[in-house]
């Protein structure tokens, strides 16, 4: 299985708070997301995050999919409207031989400008 963590970063201070893991099965086709209760209510209590910014309520649940979430879709480039040019641009600037999602969530942190998430490693 391979792992990112996404995490929310205090606009306040800088500090990051792990939210949840997002963990891909590659053989089975499935992808996997559990929150980090501990850390969230780390951050509920330290003023950092409220819980309206959470992707999911449940956090004894482990989400499973076929398809990668929302929260980690709005992240992803739209592809499919590419120019095979454009496309081959962009695997060439990520280093990347195809396009894989989880890959290209590895690369770029999966940041954008409309909220305060990044999607990391654990180093």
């Amino acid at each position: 299985m391979e792992y990112l963590y996404l995490k929310w970063i205090d606009y306040k201070t800088g500090k990051k708070y792990l939210i949840g893991a997002l963990f891909r099965d590659k053989e089975k086709g499935k992808y996997y997301f559990k929150l980090s209760r501990a850390h969230i209510e780390k951050a509920l209590e330290e003023g950092a995050i409220n819980e309206t910014i959470l992707p999911f309520s449940d956090y004894d649940r482990i989400y499973e999919s076929d398809e990668i979430f929302a929260i980690f879709k709005i992240r992803l480039p739209k592809i499919e409207k590419y120019s095979e040019e454009e496309l081959d641009e962009l695997l060439k600037d990520l280093q990347m031989e195809e396009y894989d999602e989880f890959e290209y969530l590895r690369k770029t942190k999966g940041v954008l400008i409309t909220d305060k998430f990044i999607i990391e490693e654990e180093k």
